[in-house]
């Protein structure tokens, strides 16, 4: 595979982060998931429209809510992605109260290009380190 579509991949992925986390961007949501989307970490199909009410539910919980990629690799149609969030705790999460905490947790995910979309998506999200910054 060319340089250039590695690269663009990357950007994607990056593009993707900015509109769900970042910025809550619904339509560059739409324009960067193909129409059977993939999410193997919720185990189904996601429309537009599923991650576009995802991201909104993630900025009524996290306030200053920011994904920051520490590491992007490209590799044919794959691009792995090690983030750190960070963001401030402002609504209910998992039957923990909003405490107005700063916090930072990483993850590591996976993502399947395909004609210039994501159509799949493998996440570990380090949540058990979120859920202790809240509760401690």
């Amino acid at each position: 595979m060319p340089t250039s579509n590695l690269e663009a991949n990357k950007a994607l992925v990056l593009a993707h982060y900015d509109a769900v986390t970042n910025n809550h961007d619904p339509d560059a949501i739409r324009t960067q998931v193909t129409s059977d989307f993939f999410d193997h970490a919720a185990n189904a199909v996601m429309s537009a429209d599923q991650i576009i009410a995802h991201s909104a539910a993630l900025h009524a919980t996290f306030g200053e809510l920011k994904a920051t990629a520490e590491t992007i690799v490209a590799e044919g149609d794959m691009v792995a992605a090690r983030v750190v969030w960070r963001g401030v705790h402002r609504g209910p999460w998992r039957g923990i109260a909003p405490t107005g905490k700063r916090f930072e947790f990483r993850g590591m995910t996976f993502w399947r290009i395909r004609d210039g979309r994501i159509a799949e998506r493998w996440a570990e999200v380090d949540f058990a380190s979120l859920e202790k910054q809240l509760r401690g």
